[in-house]
């Protein structure tokens, strides 16, 4: 079929389409205009001749009611027989005006018949009047009169009622016809026009299936993965012609892209291959050496690192080879900067700006009259450059260069596996200076945190040693020893004498706090019985807490109740807590200490009714010299170091410590222990060295 290759298929379908859409419309169109024609038929015996009939059916009802009505009163003389004909004159006007109305412009056509009825009805109305008048007055109707009045009425009115119901019957017969004609001349247009259709496509698609098929075959080996198939764009239509040479186009497209997803695929891992190998302990050097080594081999490229010379940081400074691939390739000594361009002027330049160093083709590119670029194609053939800075943040390293043999362009992958490659390499030559000063840093710590705690204990030592001085004159004076003391003398030496158990109290926590940082608790802990250690802290505050009238409840405590640690110290933890509830307990109050046993640790609680904690204090109550500020707005005393110290204690005996409080009702301390398995009794065993605690701590909030 030749014709077929001077006309193309889209031509051929379009003329087809032009054609059985002038066949669609035209039976449309007539459709249209039949559908039109009965639709305005149907709408006039909707709106006009059922509403007229309608109207006219419902007038002569309403003056046939009236006239009934009017016999009935005339017969029995009982008004509620009249009730019908009450109104029906105001009603026969309103049906009649409302027949008028139906029948709107076409009015004229029955105007004969409308003007007759009318005009009986007149009649009829003024007979029905006078002989209501004459009925009320006590006379009889004229029945032969109202009778022929009223079928002369009944005449008229069924007139009427005819000509509308013929009319009727003839607009419904016409719209049926109308109807049907639509129906075929739809019917028979789209019939036609499929027809048409069916024997144009058979023409059109036996003149394409050879050239289809062999188009199919070629995509179905283009599936298979036979990327040298190619469509025959020499053979069929014009239009099937034009797909074989865009499929031919695509496909080489795909070919390309393919080959650039898998040069992007091989330089990615080659960057995470040089990504995790820079993450291993290797020197800047070994960092650099194998950044250049990857690129290099990846890009058939000669790579080099020129980095920054610590001697020479100025504007002045030397290009300073770091690495290169292949080894030897560039000579440093050969390599010329002039003044006062420098190393870090381009670079700096490079990082700021984002930007690469990037020519394709060097010989005709103006970096050829650089010195530095010269000198460096002077040792190796430089037909392309690609160059990024080598940096981190703000601080710029040196540069990084590829150098091809041949003018060439550089990819979109070259550029980013180069970026990123390089801010590896940056990172790794970095991380050996940023170890080195980690590590002189974490030494001056050390040195100053040993100078701080051997500044804290001789202080310490050295404040108790005039401390102690100051009790032994102050006692000899408040004794007398030294002579007699007036009345306002001994009440100075009193509060000198507080004063200086106080500050004997900081110093105490202090070196505890000292002593527990710096060197931790012994760690070959004992067995320490709860029950006897919370009996004999209670015991020791006792006086304390009988001198403000507060009463020390220590509950059933369970037994056996062993933990491991240190007893003085966890003594010294108890009297903290048990000390702070006596202390900020209110007169007459009661302070309740309990134990709980748990799977693996037992639980202290030191429950008191006193002023508690507000709620915006309540995170810093564990912090050094910190102390809640109802505290301190009543005055009492203390140094702030009596929880962190219980906090210590605690933690370095593996437990937990809770704090629960409401300003105003009370504070509960609960110290968590991990519990130890003994043998029977085997803790009584172990003698608890019997110490002073009120001499050793002060208590504190």
């Amino acid at each position: 079929m030749s014709f077929l290759n001077d006309v193309t298929v889209t031509r051929r379908l379009r003329r087809l389409v032009f054609i059985l859409v002038g066949l669609m419309l035209t039976a449309m169109v007539a459709g249209g205009v039949a559908v039109l024609g009965a639709y305005r038929q149907v709408d006039r015996l909707a709106t006009v001749l059922g509403p007229a009939a309608d109207a006219n059916s419902m007038l002569l009802q309403t003056l046939t009611d009236a006239e009934t009505g009017l016999r009935a009163y005339d017969a029995s003389q009982e008004a509620a027989l009249l009730q019908p004909y009450v109104g029906a004159h105001q009603r026969s006007d309103a049906y009649e005006s409302q027949l008028r109305s139906a029948l709107g412009p076409e009015s004229a056509r029955w105007a004969d018949s409308l003007d007759e009825q009318a005009e009986w009805i007149e009649v009829w109305w003024r007979y029905a009047e006078n002989s209501r008048a004459r009925l009320d007055a006590g006379g009889n109707l004229d029945l032969m009169t109202g009778k022929q009045l009223f079928d002369r009425v009944r005449e008229a009115n069924g007139t009427l009622g005819k000509e509308l119901r013929d009319e009727r019957v003839e607009t419904r017969a016409a719209s049926t016809g109308q109807l049907r004609d639509a129906l075929v001349l739809l019917v028979g247009g789209g019939l036609l026009a499929s027809v048409l259709a069916l024997y144009a496509g058979w023409r059109i698609a036996r003149a394409l299936t050879g050239s289809i098929d062999a188009l199919r075959h070629v995509v179905h080996l283009q599936r298979l993965g036979d990327r040298a198939a190619r469509a025959d764009e020499r053979d069929g239509p014009l239009d099937v012609r034009g797909l074989a040479a865009d499929f031919n186009h695509l496909t080489e497209t795909t070919r390309r892209l393919e080959e650039d997803q898998r040069e992007a695929i091989r330089l990615r891992e080659l960057t995470l291959e040089l990504a995790t190998a820079l993450r291993g302990r290797v020197s800047a050097d070994e960092a650099l050496a194998m950044t250049v080594r990857s690129l290099g081999e990846a890009t058939g490229t000669t790579a080099a690192i020129f980095t920054t010379d610590s001697t020479s940081r100025g504007e002045t400074g030397r290009w300073g080879l770091a690495a290169c691939w292949p080894e030897g390739a560039i000579d440093e000594s050969g390599v010329v900067l002039e003044v006062p361009v420098s190393r870090e002027s381009i670079t700096k330049g490079l990082w700021l700006s984002g930007r690469l160093l990037e020519t394709s083709d060097f010989a005709n590119d103006d970096l050829r009259q650089w010195p530095f670029f010269r000198s460096i194609a002077e040792q190796v053939p430089m037909g392309a450059l690609l160059g990024t800075p080598l940096g981190v943040g703000d601080g710029v390293i040196g540069a990084m260069l590829l150098v091809a043999p041949e003018p060439r362009e550089w990819t979109t992958h070259e550029r980013t596996t180069l970026q990123q490659a390089t801010a590896y390499a940056a990172r790794a030559f970095l991380a050996e200076e940023r170890q080195q000063q980690q590590a002189e840093h974490v030494a001056r710590l050390e040195s100053l945190d040993r100078q701080k705690d051997e500044f804290v204990g001789t202080v310490s030592h050295e404040l108790r040693t005039p401390l102690t001085s100051i009790a032994g004159y102050l006692e000899m004076l408040a004794d007398g020893d030294l002579g007699e003391v007036a009345p306002a003398q001994q009440k100075a030496l009193t509060v000198i004498d507080r004063n200086t158990v106080r500050l004997r109290g900081l110093i105490e926590d202090v070196l505890v706090l000292n002593r527990i940082e710096t060197r931790g608790l012994d760690p070959s802990f004992l067995p320490v019985d709860v029950g006897a250690l919370v009996r004999d802290v209670a015991q020791d505050l006792q006086p304390q807490a009988s001198a403000n009238d507060i009463r020390i409840d220590v509950l059933d405590l369970p037994e056996p109740c062993v933990v491991s640690g240190d007893s003085l110290q966890l003594g010294r933890a108890l009297t903290n807590v048990i000390g702070n509830a006596v202390k900020f307990s209110r007169n007459g109050g009661a302070v309740t200490v309990s134990a709980v046993l748990e799977a693996t640790r037992v639980r202290i609680q030191c429950r008191d009714e006193g002023i508690g904690i507000p709620a915006t204090d309540m995170e810093r109550m564990f912090s050094r010299f910190f102390r809640a500020s109802n505290a301190t707005q009543q005055a009492i005393p203390g140094t702030g170091l009596g929880l962190a110290i219980v906090k210590a204690i605690v933690e370095a005996h593996h437990g937990e410590l809770e704090l629960h409080s409401v300003e105003g009702e009370g504070t509960s301390v609960v110290l968590v222990l991990p519990l130890v398995e003994v043998e029977p009794d085997a803790h009584r065993e172990q003698p608890e060295p019997r110490r002073d605690v009120a001499s050793e701590v002060v208590v504190d909030a």
